[in-house]
């Protein structure tokens, strides 16, 4: 008998909450951590009138999800089984044998449940159908309907709840905002999804400083963020991450970036301690083009660096993209930078004299491209406060890099040449990118023909992305295997401690000695190219 009191009060109370637009179901229970999201059935709404027979009110308010995938059918081997004594006649024969299902990659943090429409007669979320083989993401309260918009069957309860209520509404009706993939002093990078699509994609927000002694805050000043944002909106080239869209709010920028999966260069040459000359050919050759075609569109990007570089798989030879253009400038053809701005450690001598009163070119890419092509060949800097005789300063006026035969005796001659004419303090007798590109160490046909068709195989599928379309299953997948993208000014610099996140293999012993190439012994040295 008390039992049945509680019940019957459990009832009335389930059938209050449904009844508010805003469930007020608790989104994150810890006590059951294994249920993942809740579907509550429209039977006590008007809604549930045009599906559900007048006996089903005897069964429970709503089912528990539990396994990664749930499906709803006639099948008997369904997830919830569409019978007659519960589901009108009129109903039933429009159903599918698997009608739609519903996925969740339970084991990839807050990631969204994504719901496939398997069947002939349509399955719709919201009132907006689907359609066969497509798949979308589904948010929390979103309303599922079969075979016609207005046969409601379920509200989605997301008890994974994420951050949809923490952006402006014109974002969260389109994006699924997932977990934070870093954060910094200008901002915060999410990880979002395409709710139609359910393509990733990496959402970048920086806050727009206010005021502070009357003073703006340059790293968040809303002039230099729009800056960056206009010219990422302007570039379309496979090796530039490419800017999906923007939203500009009195607080914030959001901007939709591609994902990056690969992640930066700087990581990859951490974790292999350099990379190797062919290895380091095919991606530098992508840099190289990445920035020629920067040049061609008169913007000088001015903050190369390998955090900067990113990649777009896990595999060897990927394709490389350049981000973050917070230090960007449009350039003239007669028109000339005078900021001082950019990472010290690769910064050209040019900018260190202009000292924000001279001018300077496009030609500082050209040395941080050096610098790149040094790290990557043998894993540490050529410039460093951690070499104490002379300053950071005095190391790059001078050209006076540190070289170590220990780590270069492995290197090509050719190799140390083509950088040896990048870190050329003289910008007249420094190489151009056109020169880079016909030196004798970037002579290799067979990398040259993979970087070219790995190249058209990007703008192909970009000059040619549709919805996706064929088998439910496939669709599905397809659904998870996307684009990526870190986001720039939020995440750490190259350190030059040697104990820190500098890619040092070991300490090298500080000896100022200028040798060139063709005297070379077993110390370590610094050359200086002038």
């Amino acid at each position: 008998m008390c039992d049945d009191v509680m019940h019957e009060s459990q009832n009335t109370q389930t059938q209050t909450q449904n009844s508010q637009v805003d469930w007020s179901q608790t989104n994150t229970p810890a006590y059951i951590p294994n249920i993942w999201g809740r579907l509550y059935s429209t039977k006590f709404s008007l809604n549930g009138e045009y599906c559900w027979q007048e006996s089903a009110k005897q069964n429970p308010e709503y089912y528990d999800l539990i396994e990664p995938e749930f499906t709803l059918g006639r099948a008997l081997n369904c997830s919830f089984v569409m019978k007659k004594d519960i589901i009108k006649s009129n109903i039933i024969k429009s159903v599918s044998k698997q009608h739609f299902v519903i996925r969740r990659d339970l084991s990839e943090i807050l990631s969204p449940a994504i719901i496939t429409d398997l069947s002939y007669n349509g399955t719709y979320v919201n009132k907006v159908l689907i359609g066969k083989g497509n798949s979308r993401v589904l948010d929390d309260n979103d309303e599922i309907s079969v075979t016609h918009p207005v046969v409601k069957i379920f509200v989605f309860k997301d008890l994974f709840k994420n951050e949809q209520d923490k952006v402006p509404k014109e974002i969260s009706q389109k994006y699924y905002i997932s977990r934070t993939l870093g954060q910094g002093a200008c901002g915060i990078v999410k990880l979002v999804y395409n709710k139609v699509k359910c393509t990733k994609h990496a959402m970048k927000i920086i806050k727009k400083s206010r005021l502070t002694n009357g003073k703006i805050d340059n790293l968040n000043d809303p002039a230099k963020i729009m800056n960056e944002v206009n010219i990422m909106k302007a570039l379309r080239h496979p090796c530039i991450v490419s800017t999906e869209e923007v939203f500009d709010t009195r607080e914030a920028v959001f901007i939709i970036l591609e994902l990056m999966q690969g992640g930066e260069l700087f990581d990859r040459i951490t974790r292999q301690g350099h990379l190797t000359e062919k290895l380091t050919r095919f991606l530098f050759r992508q840099m190289v083009l990445a920035v020629k075609y920067l040049h061609s569109q008169g913007i000088t990007h001015r903050d190369l660096k390998p955090e900067n570089v990113l990649l777009e798989s896990k595999d060897d030879e990927t394709v490389v993209k350049i981000t973050d253009f917070g230090l960007s400038k449009f350039v003239g053809e007669d028109s000339f930078m005078k900021t001082m701005c950019g990472t010290p450690l690769y910064l050209a001598p040019e900018v260190l004299k202009a000292n924000g009163q001279s001018s300077y070119g496009p030609e500082v890419d050209v040395w941080s491209l050096g610098v790149i092509l040094f790290v990557c060949l043998v894993g540490y800097l050529p410039f460093s406060t951690e070499y104490k005789e002379v300053s950071l300063r005095s190391q790059i006026l001078s050209g006076k890099y540190r070289f170590s035969h220990a780590h270069w005796k492995g290197v090509s001659l050719q190799a140390k040449l083509l950088m040896k004419r990048m870190l050329t303090v003289n910008v007249e007798r420094r190489i151009t990118l056109d020169q880079i590109l016909k030196h004798s160490w970037m002579q290799d046909d067979e990398v040259t023909f993979k970087v070219e068709r790995l190249l058209s195989q990007r703008m192909h599928n970009n000059n040619s992305l549709k919805m996706p379309t064929g088998d439910a299953d496939d669709e599905n997948n397809n659904a998870e295997c996307l684009p990526v993208a870190k986001l720039g000014g939020i995440k750490r610099s190259l350190s030059s401690s040697f104990n820190s996140s500098e890619p040092l293999p070991k300490k090298l012993r500080v000896g100022m000695v200028c040798l060139n190439n063709d005297n070379m012994n077993d110390s370590d040295s610094t050359c200086s190219i002038d």
